[in-house]
Formats: structure tokens, sequence, C-alpha cells
């Protein structure tokens, strides 16, 4: 009598597995959500300096997102994943020990190498694990409730993070550099559902099979044009949102004035925003043609309240009161464009893909950093936030644009009777 094969893994198990190493990453990461700005600051930077250094992460970003997104498509995303935590770890720990602006500058870069080795990997591997097991159907719930649990992930570490910072402003960093430890070795052991791989790839053709894989994922972004269109939209919101995420904690620290542990309630309360809009996102049963519409009123939505919390930024209270409702917008956005651009791309190229489109928002969001940080060193955060809304704003009619090329293109896939 023949043995039985060992059973292959059940959709169940691969989402439980997707959604441990999501929440050990996010949880790594979100000690310095908060303190990052108000630690620069403490060190001496000026906002103009702090959003630069912003600004070389997402240049690095843009610089090695498609060429490690290769790197994850040729030699599997788990190895990319590891390295890219490791990499995290080195980093944060050199950040613990800086003092000047360069030194800053350097650890950002390898940060920003790291992210790019992890980003988009997990997603990768989760999204043609499940499709290899059968998943049927729009992921949209499901990228929802990644959502949620990496924000209560973030929420869980920015709370430890910011009371340790009323310390010590530098701690954060080393509890930072430990999470990813563990992430990265949780990762390397559940991350084991990779298709397998037709060639060996070796050492020594790594560059140029990197290379060639790269041309085709730019060759195929741009011919794409649900894909191109997502990645712009998404560069203009990166543009314009990229420095409230770093002013705000600066913002109301200096001005409520009682302590760091405030930032952690405050990033908790936004975070929490977040988790409604993408409950009521997941909740909400739509199709494939109504996503561009939802995703444009959404992207409004969140431009308004972001203008109206620069508007009334001498109120903190009710400043702070916009930011929450602009978080219920973004919150109930952000899965939705995940998704959409997600059903968009095969799983051949998907990483590659991924990095594609992060390329875009990397670049928007350092280009925005920088013009930002000048207006806000000169005119004032809450003015560079009205800016900011009315650039945001513009995203819309980009989503618009999208849904009426796939209608189109649908009109016309329709054979004549």
């Amino acid at each position: 009598m023949e043995t039985a094969r060992p059973h292959a893994p059940t959709i169940r198990d691969i989402i439980r597995r997707y959604y441990t190493v999501w929440g050990l990453y996010s949880f790594a990461g979100g000690f310095l959500f908060g303190v990052y700005p108000i630690f620069l600051r403490s060190r001496g930077l000026d906002q103009f300096q702090i959003n630069s250094v912003l600004a070389t992460y997402f240049v690095v970003l843009f610089l090695t997102d498609v060429p490690t997104g290769a790197f994850a498509d040729l030699l599997g995303r788990r190895r990319s994943y590891v390295l890219g935590a490791s990499l995290r770890v080195c980093a944060f720990l050199l950040y613990f020990l800086a003092h000047h602006y360069y030194v800053f500058l350097i650890a950002e870069s390898i940060d920003g190498v790291g992210t790019t080795f992890g980003n988009g990997a997990i997603d990768a591997w989760g999204v043609d694990a499940l499709d290899d097991a059968g998943y049927d159907g729009l992921k949209d719930r499901l990228f929802s409730r990644i959502s949620q649990l990496t924000t209560l992930g973030f929420m869980g570490s920015a709370m430890i993070g910011a009371y340790v910072a009323d310390i010590d402003i530098a701690w954060p960093w080393l509890l930072g550099a430990a999470g990813y430890l563990v992430s990265g070795a949780v990762g390397a052991f559940l991350m084991h559902d990779e298709r397998p791989r037709a060639t060996t790839v070796r050492i020594a053709a790594i560059p140029r099979q990197v290379a060639a894989n790269v041309g085709d994922g730019i060759r195929a972004g741009l011919g794409a044009h649900t894909v191109l269109m997502l990645s712009v939209a998404g560069a203009i919101t990166f543009a314009a949102w990229a420095p409230y995420w770093i002013e705000w904690p600066i913002m109301f620290n200096e001005s409520l004035k009682v302590g760091v542990w405030i930032v952690g309630w405050i990033y908790c309360g936004l975070s929490a925003a977040r988790l409604v809009g993408a409950e009521v996102s997941a909740r909400i049963q739509g199709d494939e043609s109504k996503r561009a519409a939802r995703v444009s009123v959404l992207v409004i939505g969140a431009s308004a309240m972001l203008f109206l919390a620069g508007l009334f930024g001498a109120r903190p209270l009710v400043s702070l009161a916009m930011l929450f409702v602009m978080n219920l917008f973004t919150g109930a956005m952000m899965p939705l464009v995940q998704s959409w651009f997600n059903e968009q791309i095969e799983a051949g190229n998907r990483a590659t893909l991924l990095s594609f489109n992060s390329t875009f928002q990397t670049m928007g969001g350092a280009m925005g950093l920088l013009f930002a940080g000048r207006i806000a060193d000169t005119a004032g955060i809450p003015f560079e936030w009205q800016i900011a809304g009315l650039i945001s704003v513009c995203a819309a009619p980009v989503y618009w644009a999208t849904r009426r090329r796939a209608s189109e293109q649908a009109a016309l896939a329709i054979p004549a009777k």
C-alpha cells in the first residue's frame, strides 16, 4: 500500500502564516513611529534636514526598489525578506549611535536598501501561495485584514516606543533592532511555500539576469495602463502625505508640551481611525468596476481633511480631529488600492511590478519631503498641510481616468453579435 503524500498547505494555514509574518514585521517597525522626527529634532536637525533624511530613504528606494524586486523574483521571496530584515537591524543600531546629520543619512540609506529587499516580498509570497492553494475571488477583504493587523502591530509598539522615549529618546532604536531580528528569523521559518523554479540561479549570473528582469519589469509597467495610472496616482498622494507623516509628531509634541508619551497616544488614535476605515472597506461589498469611484471619493475626502487640519493649525485639538477623519478615509482607501493593483499583475513578475509601483511612490515622496521641508521652515507646518491637501486631491482624476480606460477596454473586448 502506497504511503500517502503530505497534504499541501491549506488556505487557512497560509493565511495564518501570512498574517504572522506581517504582524511581527510591522510590530518591529512601530517603535519609532512618532518618536523618529522628535529624535532627529533632539539631535539638532531643522525641519528641512529632518525631511531630507527621510527623502534620502525614498531616493534609495527609488534607486534600488526595482533591482531588489527582481532579486526577489529570481532568488526567492524568503531570502529577500531575511536579507532586508538583517539590513534594517544594522541601520537601527547605527541610528542609535549617530549624532551627526551625515551619519543619519548613511543609516537611512542602509535602512532604505533593507526595506527594498523586503518590499513586496511578503505580499508576493503570500499571494502566490494562496493562488497555488486555490484561493478564489478578489482579495480586498484579505488586504483589509492585513492592513488592520499591521496597524495593530504599529499601535502596540508605538505606545511602547513613546513611553520608552520619555526615559531615553534613543532607546526605541534598540527595540526596533531587536524586533527586526526576531521577525527575520520567524519569516525564514514560515515563508516556505514558494513555487519551484525551473532553473537554479548561479551567483555569477545574477547581475545579468537581474538587469534583464528589471528591464522587463519597467517595460511591463509602462505598457500596462492600469498599473501605470495607479503608480502615478500613488506618487501624487505620497508627495502630499509623506511630509505630514513626519511633521505631526513634532507639531503636537511642541504645542501640547506634556511629554513624548502623548505622541504614542495620538498615533494610536489616528491608527484606530485607519482600522475603522479598513473595517468599513472590508464590509462594503462592491465589484471591480466600482473601485475607481470609491477610491476617488476617499482621496477627495482625505485631502479636504488635511487642508482643514492645516487651516486650524493654531487650535491643536480641532486640527487633531480633522486628522482623525482624514485617517478614516485613508484607512478605507489603502486596502482598495493595494488589492486593485495586485489584481492587475501576474505571479511571474509580481514582485518586480510591485516594486515598479513603489518606485513611483517613493520618488513622489522624496520630492514632496524636500519641497515641504522648506515650506515648513519658512511658513510653518500648518500652512504646508494646506498645500499638501491641494496637491493630493489631484490624484482623484487619475483614479477616475483609470476607470474610464478600463470601461472602454471592456467594451472593446465584447465580441459583436
